[in-house]
């Protein structure tokens, strides 16, 4: 198991540094800005810049009126003037927030000219009559007012608006109170100010975090190394026990399994035998039975020694390994010694004539001879072998591994075949049905002693016969290697 730990850790980006420095500037600067706008909002108005607002405000509230009369009241009321009056273009006063206004000529000649000129004219003069505010005498004729002329968008009139002297004074001098536009401006250089010192301290803590990060990284690969050496090292002893276990499972159902095949396999025989030996002991029986009880005892002595036989077999092939010498032979010469009938064929891509065959001899026959007995064994009434070049069956299954080039031996027989479900497990120890007798080593040595002669073993079966197909290696001789 190997973790595949990888830790990165990335020192903090300097960009964070170039934001900070771009904070703090524009804090200084609108922390400059706001003082600036401070200064300039202390400085005091100037008349001309009173009077061209309030004139531009009265005469668009004038010429959004219902009337003249609405048009000048709501005037004089939004700019906090004394009075304005509406003059025609020869001075006269049509129309006055100031009843003792109507009809009197403007006396002074600089306002008669803006009034008749269309200029803007404004000046600190006497007034020729008394002014009233609401109905109410507020200053007599002859009182000094700034009077200023401004004409109106309808050519041939104009807008005549009186300011008190110390009123205009005091709108002049702006109050000592902060702007807004300060404060607001104020507030953006605080919130860059803190956002630089956030940024600060934040670059400053992630630059020990990332000494911290460095340190533990560095010890985690060292773990992380160790642990991976130590799940190696666990993970290979897992696998030893897990071998070990099976192994152990594997020899223990081997062992249940031949314990509970020699119970059975060796009991029936031996059972069979005392008890004839008792039946003839007590000399109850006629000539005639006792000839038939001592056949008996012989068959199953007989059967008791080819168990024990097979047994000691199998034990020597697992113990020390089957004696054989892989040598070549004609096919001819090896279909005889095991007593397999000749099918002419060619196959292979090779003369069939020229055919010769690697293997034992001897293990070939003893293998041949081995199917042919199991076959006998287990209901099959008669029993063929041949030998070819050609394969003579589909394999359902096969065991072992077929050579590239092959001699095929098959053993046929027209027993009641075997159980598909099985073949799988047919060539294994003590696999047998369940119903049949033996020891279930028959298959087992056979498939040893074939995977020995570097060939496979193949059957293909049904309820009218099975046929075992044996594989060997194939040699091919030419003509002038058998002259020399």
């Amino acid at each position: 198991m190997r973790l595949g730990l990888r830790i990165d850790v990335h020192r903090p980006s300097t960009w964070w540094l170039a934001v900070g420095a771009i904070c703090a500037a524009l804090a200084a600067g609108a922390l400059i800005a706001a003082i600036a706008h401070q200064r300039s909002t202390s400085q005091p108005i100037g008349e001309g810049e009173v009077f061209a607002s309030d004139t531009a405000a009265a005469v668009s509230i004038v010429a959004d009126a219902d009337s003249e009369e609405d048009g000048i009241r709501h005037a004089r009321n939004a700019l906090d003037v004394e009075a304005v009056s509406l003059l025609d273009q020869e001075g006269v006063v049509v129309a006055s927030t100031s009843k003792t206004f109507v009809g009197e000529t403007v006396s002074n000649p600089l306002l008669g000219f803006g009034a008749s000129a269309g200029r803007f004219v404004a000046l600190a003069a006497p007034t020729g009559q008394p002014l009233e505010v609401d109905g109410v005498p507020e200053w007599p004729s002859g009182s000094i007012l700034y009077q200023v002329v401004s004409p109106l968008d309808q050519p041939g009139q104009a807008l005549l608006l009186h300011y008190d002297v110390s009123k205009l004074l005091a709108r002049r001098a702006r109050p000592g109170q902060i702007d807004p536009i300060t404060i607001q401006l104020v507030a953006l250089g605080l919130v860059f100010g803190l956002l630089a010192a956030a940024v600060a301290v934040g670059h400053t803590r992630a630059s020990r975090r990332h000494r911290e990060m460095a340190f533990e990284a560095e010890l985690l690969r060292t773990h992380s190394e160790e642990l991976e050496q130590t799940n190696a090292e666990l993970a290979d002893a897992r696998r030893s026990a897990e071998r070990s276990l099976i192994l152990a499972e594997e020899k223990m159902r081997i062992r249940s399994d031949f314990v509970l095949m020699i119970n059975h396999e060796l009991r029936t025989p031996l059972t069979a035998v005392v008890t004839g030996a008792e039946v003839v002991r007590q000399g109850n029986l006629t000539d005639s039975e006792e000839h038939q009880v001592l056949n008996e005892m012989v068959n199953q002595g007989r059967r008791l020694n080819e168990i024990i036989d097979q047994i000691l077999a199998v034990a020597r092939i697992e113990n020390r390994g089957l004696s054989y010498e892989l040598v070549e032979v004609s096919l001819d010469e090896a279909c005889a010694a095991t007593n397999a009938s000749r099918e002419v064929t060619a196959g292979n891509g090779v003369a069939d004539g020229h055919v010769w065959v690697r293997t034992d001899v001897s293990t070939l026959a003893l293998v041949i001879a081995s199917l042919s007995d199991n076959a006998l064994t287990h209901g099959a009434s008669h029993v063929w072998t041949n030998c070819s070049v050609e394969p003579a069956i589909e394999p359902m299954i096969e065991v072992g591994q077929r050579p590239r080039r092959s001699v095929f031996f098959c053993v046929e027989d027209d027993g009641p075949g075997i159980d598909p479900h099985f073949l799988p497990r047919a060539f294994e120890k003590f696999e047998k049905h369940s119903s049949s007798s033996g020891t279930g080593l028959g298959l087992y040595m056979a498939r040893l002693m074939v995977e020995a002669l570097d060939g496979s073993i193949s059957v293909n079966t049904s309820p009218s016969g099975t046929t075992f197909q044996i594989a060997v290696p194939a040699v091919v001789r030419s003509r002038v290697r058998e002259r020399v």
